[in-house]
């Protein structure tokens, strides 16, 4: 009987692990943020805009959700302002974005969801991770 109990919990064991979500830790060469984001994510080419501004990001996606973290960097400083944080959501989906500017640089986590995941750990977890370095170039 302890062997079996002792099967049944080693199975349960490697399930739970086989879908445990795997996380990155990413960062730019300058070390001006770093944040975790859930593997596999995708980097798009960047998009330069008329006016100069460089925009890339770093996104996960699966059919239920969408997690995006966003860097613009503008031709010249931005006036800094506290980190912003906007909810909203129609009957069938969230999104939930966090902005901070740092000198030119705008960045910019997205998350889109359905509302039935909201408050899930991984959802947290990328939207909690991002840290920067507040340089003014």
């Amino acid at each position: 009987m302890r062997s079996a109990v002792f099967a049944l919990l080693v199975l349960i064991a490697g399930a739970d692990t086989a879908q445990a979500q795997a996380w990155l830790t990413v960062a730019d060469a300058e070390g001006r943020f770093r944040l975790e984001i859930p593997v596999p994510f995708d980097l798009p080419s960047s998009q330069v805009e008329p006016d100069g501004t460089v925009t890339f990001a770093y996104v996960h996606e699966t059919p239920e959700l969408a997690l995006r973290f966003e860097v613009a960097d503008q031709g010249e400083a931005v006036q800094a302002l506290p980190t912003l944080v906007s909810r909203v959501w129609d009957s069938e989906r969230m999104v939930q974005m966090r902005s901070h500017v740092a000198g030119r640089r705008t960045y910019r986590m997205v998350a889109i969801f359905p509302l039935e995941l909201e408050g899930d750990p991984m959802i947290l977890r990328f939207m909690q991770s991002a840290r920067y370095r507040d340089d003014r170039n």
